[in-house]
């Protein structure tokens, strides 16, 4: 090699150095206008002169709110809290260190057990590492709650939840259960399971309930019930703080069946609110009712109980002991075969729920002329504040063909109805939508 040469290749390093000198001071330049354009944002940003705390609010007012009073922990990037992350360097921060951002999570699998990737239950602990350790709202909605990880993911974080709601669209495993038993729930107060489809049992539950103690809010939606539980030990167990327990069908199945089974498994001496409702009853709902009361005592305020039973007990005593139990109920609402009794019972006893200022009653029997003379003389002697007699609504064709007669009010009832109405009691008679009053 010439000395030229050597030279210049010389000269080629001497000016690749000086270059990449240049590209780092462009560089440490650049980091400082950043940073100088970052203070100018927050002297300029509204957000940044307020108090963390209150700019910590203000993001929990972004989170999406799914109706009646339910907020969504999504992971949706075009909602909070994730489109907090996206907006500044400064929102970024704010939205990482309020972990009440992220103590809601919504997850849905749709992917049958063995579908669930590794990928989600990385975002998912991701999600749950923000929320430190403040209590957990999360909703499950899926095929199946034995994906993989997921069970894992929900044994690592069940000390915190609070309020579990699990949407569930398929069979869980024959012989398994919605939650494995060793996955206890100390902290949980509010549960949820919303069965759209499928035949989920009462065992499939009973692993929750045993280990969630502080429950005090319990709603069953859309679920089949059997009729026994298939265990050795059938004693019921006790949930001391619960006060509301809600049992319906949902859109998606809409006939719930055997729902009263539960309640011999159960006892709830904290218990304010019971609603059952059965559209079709193969044991004795009433009797099931009854041995629940006598067994728990419930300070019970408000029983919503409609029961389409063919074990329905035609006696009318019979049918009014569960009813003697609970003398502090201010809210009433029964659907059945024999409702009259009851009115006749609050006609004449003055001592028979005494406290009881709104009724709802839902007969599954066609009213006779002699059952709203009752009615009126029950308005005229209770303190009610509101009543509702939802009647059974016949077809036209069903009227004139086998019914002697509409089982409509007369006009003379109608008019007693409506006096009674005008004294200051909210009143609704009709059926369907033929509204009387």
């Amino acid at each position: 090699m010439t000395m030229v040469q050597q030279e210049l290749r010389q000269q080629i390093d001497d000016l690749s150095s000086m270059i990449e000198a240049q590209r780092l001071v462009l560089s440490g330049l650049m980091n400082q206008r950043c940073q100088v354009q970052r203070q100018l944002n927050s002297v300029l940003d509204p957000m940044a002169l307020l108090p963390l705390e209150l700019q910590s609010k203000i993001f929990l007012h972004c989170l999406y709110h799914a109706g009646e009073g339910r907020i969504e922990g999504t992971p949706d990037p075009h909602l909070a809290p994730m489109l907090l992350l996206r907006v500044c360097q400064l929102w970024r921060d704010i939205a990482l260190s309020t972990p009440e951002l992220w103590n809601y999570l919504t997850m849905h699998w749709s992917s049958p057990p063995s579908g669930a990737n590794d990928s989600d239950s990385r975002f998912f602990r991701m999600w749950l590492k923000r929320s430190q350790s403040f209590p957990l709202t999360l909703e499950w909605e899926g095929s199946s709650v034995f994906a993989n990880g997921t069970q894992d993911l929900i044994d690592e974080c069940g000390g915190r939840v609070e309020t579990l709601t699990l949407l569930l669209n398929s069979i869980p495993p024959s012989g398994s259960h919605i939650l494995r038993a060793a996955a206890p729930f100390p902290s949980l107060r509010k549960l949820t399971i919303n069965c759209s489809a499928g035949r989920f049992e009462i065992r499939d539950w009973m692993p929750i309930l045993k280990t969630s103690p502080i429950l005090t809010h319990v709603t069953f939606l859309g679920s089949f019930l059997g009729p026994e539980i298939d265990t050795d030990s059938t004693a019921a167990f006790t949930l001391p703080a619960l006060r509301e327990f809600h049992f319906s069908p949902n859109a998606s199945h809409p006939r719930v069946v055997n729902a009263t089974r539960i309640l011999k498994y159960i006892t709830l001496p904290a218990l304010e609110i019971l609603h059952i409702r059965c559209h079709l009853n193969l044991v004795n709902g009433s009797e099931d009712l009854l041995a629940f009361l006598t067994r728990s005592s419930p300070p019970l305020r408000s029983l919503f109980f409609e029961l389409d039973s063919l074990y329905w007990p035609s006696d009318s005593k019979d049918s009014l002991k569960y009813l003697r139990m609970v003398p502090n109920l201010t809210e009433l609402s029964l659907g059945a075969k024999d409702t009259i009794s009851v009115l006749k019972m609050l006609t004449r006893a003055s001592d028979f729920l005494p406290n009881i200022r709104h009724l709802t009653l839902n007969p599954m029997s066609f009213l006779q002329p002699e059952d709203y003379e009752i009615i009126v003389r029950m308005l005229d002697a209770r303190p009610l504040k509101s009543f509702r007699l939802n009647m059974m609504d016949p077809s036209a064709a069903l009227r004139n063909a086998t019914l002697s007669r509409d089982p409509a009010p007369s006009e003379h009832m109608i008019r007693e109805l409506r006096r009674i109405r005008d004294s200051g009691i909210s009143v609704y008679v009709g059926a369907g939508e033929r509204i009387f009053v």
